[in-house]
């Protein structure tokens, strides 16, 4: 047999990619399989210190209504927006946003305090938010190094495999890392941004929002844009039958469990 059919063999051999949609919905089942385990941990460490622990996590419900916030005089000359995020009915973040009723400059002032169980101020809590990422990526690395698979993998019959030696069972821990690192790369700037500004307004007590510099504001832009970017360019490459970055480069390949006949 020529090169060129053992190369077309060892291609028949392998199991097909896995399509955009299919990699998609496996995302979307472990983010759901991160996200419920973090947010019971908000919820209970929230009601434990009452509010001085909460937690900002995507796809949670807000709802925010008109409502007066106990605290002193000071924080009557500001109407109240009261907000709460919770799920299945439990609380994981109470907080208040307060527009000023009298000022002379063109933009009113305003204020965004956290509330106790009982509605009154308190100083700023830790918020646990930033954790998704770094949580999602940390269980993805050690559910690809056991199995090759994660929950969501598993659920729409994906595998990740090792180019090198695709009948083995779960990815060798450097290229398990190299995966996740890089398939995150756009979102980590944004995550050490965000856990930057939650340490440093962490019991810090209510005042005027803040007012940022060009220079952070640009930060945060930059950082906003490569996670957007990042993951967008991932998805392109998927659909359009390439294989992504992280894989590319972490020497990997999802595919399904069909094999060609």
């Amino acid at each position: 047999m020529t090169d060129e059919g053992i190369q077309l063999a060892a291609a028949m051999a392998w199991p097909r990619r896995g399509g955009f949609w299919r990699r998609f919905l496996a995302s979307f089942i472990d983010y759901l399989v991160v996200l419920i385990p973090l947010y019971f941990l908000a919820a209970g460490l929230f009601a434990l210190t009452d509010g001085g622990v909460k937690g900002h996590f995507w796809l949670f419900l807000r709802i925010c209504m008109s409502a007066k916030v106990h605290g002193g005089p000071s924080l009557e000359r500001y109407d109240w927006q009261v907000c709460r995020s919770s799920l299945f009915g439990f609380p994981v973040a109470n907080w208040a946003v307060g527009t000023a009723k009298e000022t002379q400059s063109a933009k009113p002032e305003t204020v965004s305090i956290d509330l106790n169980s009982k509605g009154n101020f308190r100083p700023a809590a830790l918020d646990l938010g930033f954790l998704q990422v770094p949580a999602l990526a940390i269980y993805l690395l050690l559910m690809e190094m056991a199995s090759g698979q994660s929950v969501g993998k598993q659920a729409l019959v994906l595998v990740v495999y090792d180019e090198n030696d695709w009948q083995r069972r779960g990815l060798p821990l450097q290229k398990a890392f190299r995966r996740q690192v890089i398939k995150f790369l756009g979102a980590f700037p944004l995550v050490l941004t965000g856990a930057w500004s939650v340490f440093q307004t962490w019991g810090s007590v209510p005042g005027p929002a803040p007012s940022y510099s060009w220079l952070e504001i640009v930060t945060a832009f930059v950082a906003f844009g490569l996670a957007l970017i990042w993951p967008l360019w991932i998805g392109i490459s998927i659909a359009l039958g390439n294989e992504p970055i992280h894989d590319r480069l972490a020497g990997t390949t999802v595919r399904t469990r069909e094999t060609h006949e």
